[in-house]
């Protein structure tokens, strides 16, 4: 009897507890998107060609981006929003805070002192932090991040007007209109007085989320007490990074608030722990592990084939692993990398299975061709943690013959391997769908 007992508690434990189970996988996958989508929108806020890279791979995906900036004695505020149609027919809104970049970044860096952080219009911002007399009983912020955050406010871009009138008049008028407020580095820290201050303006806690990446405390510990209860704050920071804990230690008085993420920096990677491409590889693999767990859940399913209407038309199996033993342990995400471009770029495709005859597959699947397609790697010399990363495509017809191929490659200077890859495969990609066009 008390085996038996035993047994339907825990059946009952187990349908009781499963669904909230499958809940926390679907709540962290949603999670992951969402700090990929944040560190993708960093690293596009940037002025160099990963910057611009970044920000064409965000409109092939839908995003209109609208660039904002202004110049003040203060400050040069630059920033981007973005916005994309969601599948609910709603409006979302990405505004992402460039990082220090420039001499005046860093002087921005370097003002940290505090002022007081009051008022619901840039007027009243701008007046409150110029009073002398507020004890630190109340919410004071760093004077540089302030300055900045006002000067971004003001800004303009040809045919939309102030950023403050675009950002805050559709948050307004559109109760259901959600915005992600990112930032890396001195940017993560503009983002979260920007969150503030839309919260401070009348902006519902439910329509903001702000991301960090590597961004200092910005406030006393009076401001977080103000606003960690109502600002959705995501900090992501990797062990070691030292901008985050900076001021808490050179200078006293700020506190950091709100959820901290604490990632392991990858050993192939020579930038430093504060480099926003290492946090973008991160929140990239964070974003496949979750995946899969989702996927192995049941809580989410992955298309292996494209719709029905665009014809299966090239039969893909997955790309043969060529790379170096160093990077060996990257292969497992550069694969999923490598699905998704052809689920992003490609008309006509289904993803195959290993170990099976692609010909023969291709034939059964009513595919016209199939693709055989190569990773590899080639460490350069002298160089420590820096690579070739290739991808070989060859296409054959379900006869064996080869009827079109390309090849990408990309040095990991200023990139991971991982984005490295992901940089060969959307170009391949894409040059593959253009040859496909009118065949």
């Amino acid at each position: 009897m008390k085996r038996l007992i035993l047994l339907l508690l825990v059946a009952i434990m187990t349908v009781c507890l499963a669904p909230s189970a499958e809940a926390g996988v679907a709540e962290d996958f949603a999670d992951a998107y969402e700090i990929r989508l944040a560190a993708a929108a960093c690293l596009a806020a940037y002025s160099d060609r990963t910057g611009f890279l970044a920000r064409e791979y965000l409109r092939q995906d839908g995003w209109e981006i609208i660039p904002f900036k202004k110049s003040s004695r203060e400050a040069d505020a630059r920033f981007l929003l973005a916005r994309n149609l969601t599948e609910k027919g709603r409006t979302r809104y990405v505004l992402a805070v460039v990082g220090t970049e420039t001499f005046k970044d860093f002087q921005v860096d370097l003002r940290t002192d505090k002022v007081y952080f009051a008022g619901d219009t840039p007027d009243k911002f701008a007046a409150n932090a110029k009073r002398e007399d507020m004890p630190d009983t109340e919410p004071k912020v760093h004077r540089g991040f302030h300055e900045y955050v006002q000067t971004a406010f003001t800004a303009r871009t040809d045919g939309e007007g102030q950023a403050k009138d675009r950002v805050l008049g559709e948050l307004l008028a559109d109760q259901s209109g959600e915005m992600l407020i990112v930032g890396h580095s001195l940017g993560g820290a503009a983002a979260t007085i920007a969150g503030a201050r839309l919260l401070a303006t009348g902006v519902g806690p439910d329509q903001i989320r702000v991301i960090t990446f590597g961004a200092p405390a910005v406030g006393n510990e009076a401001f977080g007490r103000q606003f960690s209860p109502k600002l959705n704050l995501t900090r992501v920071v990797i062990a070691g990074d030292p901008v985050t804990g900076v001021l808490q230690k050179l200078v006293g008085g700020y506190r950091q608030f709100g959820r901290e993420m604490v990632w392991q920096r990858s050993a192939l990677f020579e930038k430093g722990p504060h480099a926003m491409a290492e946090y973008l590889d991160l929140a990239m693999k964070n974003y496949y592990d979750r995946r899969t767990s989702a996927i192995q859940a049941g809580v989410f399913t992955m298309p292996q084939a494209s719709p029905p209407e665009a014809g299966p038309r090239l039969y893909i199996v997955p790309p043969a692993d060529n790379l170096p033993a160093e990077l060996k342990d990257e292969y497992r995400y550069m694969e999923q990398a490598f699905a998704d471009q052809y689920r992003r770029l490609l008309p006509g495709y289904v993803l195959g299975g290993a170990g099976v005859d692609p010909a023969k597959a291709a034939a059964a699947a009513g595919c016209r061709w199939y693709v055989v397609a190569e990773l590899g790697g080639l460490k350069l010399k002298n160089e420590r943690n820096q690579y070739f990363v290739t991808l070989h495509h060859t296409v054959y017809d379900t006869s064996g013959h080869v009827v079109y191929l390309n090849a990408y490659s990309s040095v990991t200077a200023n990139m991971t391997p991982l984005e490295a890859l992901t940089h060969d495969a959307a170009g391949a990609v894409a040059d593959l769908a253009t040859w496909m066009e009118g065949r």
